[in-house]
């Protein structure tokens, strides 16, 4: 394989060396997930999976991200970390998906649909609305 050929292959950006770069010689375990997941794919295909897009994912990989990296972490830790936490309506389930949750509707499609709703906004301790929060 010649020289051209070899670098062709190579991806354009290195998310982990940026990670490195800009968080130092030990970077916070989500982000390295993250920073790995996005040199294994791309970084849309991470930022898909994280619910956000390519540009913040690559403001947090490269530590200038100015909004709430709190919340990034949360998903990156549920999507890619496979963290869980204990829905008080469904037992254990991953963080993203938790977050998905609180953004839905009430659409009274199924009595557990009308449950999570409520529970999300009346107090759950993982949720980011009303009366909630570790998020």
């Amino acid at each position: 394989m010649n020289a051209s050929l070899k670098q062709a292959a190579k991806p354009a950006t290195d998310f982990v060396d940026n990670a490195i770069q800009a968080w130092g010689a030990l970077p916070p375990d989500w982000i390295m997930a993250l920073a790995e997941d996005a040199n294994r794919t791309s970084g849309t295909e991470a930022a898909q999976r994280i619910g956000y897009s390519s540009a913040v994912v690559t403001s947090v990989i490269n530590n200038n991200y100015r909004g709430a990296m709190k919340t990034v972490e949360a998903r990156v830790r549920g999507a890619l970390l496979a963290e869980e936490v204990d829905c008080p309506i469904i037992g254990a389930i991953r963080r993203d998906r938790c977050m998905d949750e609180q953004k839905k509707s009430h659409i009274g499609s199924s009595a557990q649909r009308t449950r999570l709703y409520h529970a999300c906004r009346s107090g759950c301790a993982h949720s980011r609305l009303k009366g909630g929060g570790d998020v």
